[in-house]
């Protein structure tokens, strides 16, 4: 199968890590997808956005070979993002191109306006690529929407068995915490992970919702 990821920011894929690798381990196409380089990330003082986008395009290059993923930026303006018909149109071009069997992305109610508007985005682009004078050779296989999961959405669960891959989910996050120096602590990432593994019966989960029927195409 084809799995696309589309996220607003280099780090916002750290929940999915281990469901990503899992694909890849497995011989899946992986497509980690930036609608921006994060160039306007508060952690960088005052370095120039470029300099910033500079330095986070180098981090999701890293993180997509830890993954074993591949990846794109599309080239729209971080805190600019609308979920309007520009980014919409863009992201279905590169599903035409793609073909993805499932995309996984923010979830719709975030309190960041470039995630809510990732969502939108990615929502609008599994319709628009299924039409052909806008992509070209459309791509009509069904999509599967999936998200960051919130308990007041009532929308089915799906959990994702990462024990295989919780070195890789470990790697993305310990990478990512190490330069940003975050408070938030291995333990407590993997502390998150077991949880839902208890959920799911398992020894560690990522758990995703779906506005489809919950079935995961390729995973058990």
């Amino acid at each position: 199968m084809n799995l696309m990821a589309v996220f607003a920011h280099p780090d916002d894929e750290i929940g999915a890590a281990g469901t990503l690798a899992l694909h890849a381990r497995k011989g899946d196409r992986v497509l980690l997808v930036w609608m921006t380089k994060g160039e306007f990330a508060s952690q960088f003082g005052e370095a120039s956005p470029l300099e910033v986008a500079r330095v986070r395009e180098e981090h999701g290059a890293h993180v997509a070979g830890l993954i074993g993923a591949e990846y794109r930026f599309l080239p729209f303006q971080d805190t600019f993002l609308t979920g309007g018909r520009e980014e919409a149109l863009a992201l279905a071009r590169l599903m035409a191109e793609f073909r993805p069997d499932a995309v996984i992305t923010w979830d719709p109610l975030d309190v960041h306006p470039d995630h809510r508007a990732t969502h939108r985005a990615v929502l609008s682009a599994t319709k628009l690529c299924r039409i052909p004078k806008l992509v070209g050779e459309a791509h009509r296989k069904p999509l599967r929407l999936y998200h960051y999961p919130r308990r007041e959405l009532l929308r089915p669960w799906v959990y994702v068995n990462v024990q295989e891959t919780m070195e890789v989910a470990e790697a993305v996050f310990g990478f990512y915490r190490a330069f940003y120096r975050w408070s938030f602590s291995l333990e407590d990432f993997r502390a998150r992970r077991r949880l839902l593994g208890q959920e799911a019966g398992v020894p560690f989960a990522e758990a995703f919702q779906t506005d489809s029927p919950p079935a995961w195409p390729g995973l058990p």
